[in-house]
């Protein structure tokens, strides 16, 4: 039967893709890959993108060439992982990343996009060009990003969202899908709005002091955009904090204990214009210590 309660319609969650370069974060995004799948059952496309100029060098290394030793480490990924119960099928292509990934997307009808990220330095920066930032500023479907501070246990469940509001603006559609996610498993939200001078960088070291009237005007601002309680199948708490944006959302994350921080992003095409500055997204990506769920706008 299907449930006509709208707190208990959840997303469409049946094609997930997982995209791997075999390292440790590939091993705990599949944990978390295997477990929406189980969730929702969907089918998995467990996805390598053998690089061109890298194909190059693998075929120099094995004799048999980079396809070919591709094939034998996703052999040894598919091994060290239980995929019982769970249909899914490899992939393995040559090419470009994005326009590889975005080709098997549209082809399967892709819900959801589960990549691991090597959780670099921001200070020593190489961001532009890793794999998990190509994938979340192209992706139209959500991508659940999963850094190496992630455990690599099974998680109990879906329990408690951190979601980041500037306070002006939301993203609709990411929020009624959020909300659709968590009523379906029971999860309680945190709103977060961290106070953090506009003048200034994004990654600033500023410490607004919050007075009982901003703090007020603040809790205002939020109230006129989270929706109201009956949308809810917990009561959400609301955070207000002042400092660097995305080292706040992270620290109020591991406070509460999130299983999953969630934020908007728009496309590459008009990251300038984000709800969400770019900036902060990736530093939240890269220091998380739990997933990472951006939606696009």
């Amino acid at each position: 039967m299907t449930s006509t309660d709208p707190q208990r319609q959840g997303p469409s969650v049946s094609r997930i893709l997982l995209a791997v370069d075999f390292s440790p974060s590939s091993r705990q995004a599949a944990t978390l890959a295997r477990m929406f799948a189980e969730l929702y059952g969907a089918r998995l496309w467990i996805t390598h993108v053998v690089k061109p100029a890298a194909s190059l060098v693998a075929a120099f290394v094995h004799p048999a060439g980079a396809i070919e030793s591709a094939e034998q480490q996703m052999a040894r990924f598919l091994a060290s992982q239980s995929w019982h119960g769970i249909p899914c099928q490899t992939v393995i292509r040559s090419g470009e990343l994005w326009p590889v990934l975005a080709n098997i997307v549209e082809k399967n009808g892709i819900d959801l996009i589960v990549a691991g990220t090597h959780g670099r330095n921001w200070l020593t920066k190489v961001a532009l060009g890793s794999a998990a930032e190509l994938i979340v500023r192209n992706a139209k479907c959500p991508v659940l990003t999963v850094s190496p501070r992630t455990p690599s246990r099974v998680p109990d469940g879906l329990l408690r969202f951190v979601v980041p509001l500037d306070g002006q603006h939301h993203a609709e559609s990411a929020l009624a899908y959020t909300m659709a996610l968590a009523n379906e498993n029971n999860a309680q939200f945190v709103f977060l709005h961290v106070l953090h001078h506009k003048a200034m960088p994004v990654d600033y070291p500023d410490e607004e002091i919050i007075d009982d009237d901003r703090y007020a005007a603040a809790m205002e601002r939020l109230r006129e955009i989270i929706p109201g309680p009956e949308r809810f199948r917990r009561d959400p708490d609301i955070v207000i904090e002042s400092g660097v944006p995305a080292d706040t959302i992270v620290t109020v994350a591991m406070r509460t204990g999130a299983d999953m921080i969630v934020m908007p992003v728009r496309r590459a095409q008009s990251l300038a214009r984000s709800r969400v500055p770019w900036k902060t997204a990736y530093r939240v990506i890269s220091h998380a210590t739990c997933p990472v769920l951006t939606l696009a706008e």
